[in-house]
C-alpha cells in the first residue's frame, strides 16, 4: 500500500485523506451501534418496570439515557393520556429522528466508497497522458514508457483499495442499523400504549 501511494502522484493526498476519513468512520459506527444495542434492551426494561416514563428510568439506570427507545418514549411524554392515533404519529417522528441519528456519517461513508475509484482512475488518466507527452517530445523507449503506464496505473489501484472496504463497511452497517431499528420499534410499539393510559391508572399499576 505504501508503494501504491509513492507511485499514484498527487491523487495519492485526496486517497489518503479518504482512507484515514473511512477507517474512522467505521470504527466510530462500530463503537456507537455496539453500544446502543448493549443499551437498547436494557432501557425496554427499566421502561416497562417505570410504566413508559423515560425520565423515572433514566433516573433508576443513567446509563440508558441515551438509548433509542429512552430518548424516543421521552418525546412522547408530554403527550401522556392523548389518543392513540396522536401518540402513533408522534412516535414515527420520534423514530424517524433515531433513524438518521444511528446513521450518522454513512452518507459521507458511501460518497467515499463512490467517489475513490473515480479520483484514482483521474490520477491514471493524467498519468498516461504525461508518459505519452513525455514519448512525443524524447521519444522514450517501450521500458519507459511501460513504467509510466505502470505508475499511472497505481492511482486507480489506490482508489479501489480505498473504495472496496468503504462499500463493504457501508453494506454491512446500513444492515445493522436496520436491525437495531427493527428491534426499538418493536419496543415502542409495547411501551407506547402505557402513555395512553391516565395518569391515575399508571401509578395504580406501579404501586
Amino acid at each position: 500500500m505504501l508503494q501504491l501511494f509513492q507511485q499514484a502522484g498527487w491523487v495519492a493526498y485526496p486517497l489518503g485523506l479518504c482512507s484515514v476519513l473511512a477507517l474512522g468512520i467505521i470504527l466510530e459506527r462500530l463503537f456507537t451501534l455496539t453500544r446502543l444495542r448493549q443499551l437498547e434492551d436494557r432501557a425496554f426494561a427499566a421502561l416497562q418496570a417505570s410504566g413508559g416514563d423515560a425520565e423515572e428510568a433514566a433516573r433508576r439506570e443513567p446509563e440508558i439515557a441515551t438509548a433509542p427507545s429512552t430518548r424516543i418514549l421521552d418525546s412522547l411524554r408530554p403527550l401522556s393520556g392523548a389518543s392513540p392515533e396522536m401518540i402513533q404519529q408522534a412516535a414515527e417522528i420520534a423514530l424517524s429522528l433515531q433513524r438518521l441519528r444511528l446513521r450518522r456519517y454513512l452518507g459521507t461513508l458511501a460518497t467515499i466508497g463512490s467517489t475513490a475509484p473515480f479520483i484514482g482512475l483521474f490520477g491514471t488518466v493524467l498519468g498516461v497522458m504525461v508518459a505519452f507527452q513525455g514519448m512525443s517530445r524524447s521519444g522514450l523507449s517501450g521500458e519507459m514508457m511501460a513504467a509510466g503506464i505502470s505508475e499511472a496505473l497505481s492511482a486507480t489501484a489506490l482508489g479501489l483499495l480505498v473504495a472496496v472496504p468503504s462499500v463493504i463497511a457501508y453494506n454491512y452497517f446500513l444492515g445493522r442499523v436496520q436491525a437495531l431499528l427493527l428491534h426499538v420499534q418493536g419496543h415502542v410499539a409495547r411501551l407506547a400504549p402505557l402513555l395512553t393510559r391516565p395518569a391515575a391508572a399508571r401509578e395504580k399499576q406501579e404501586v
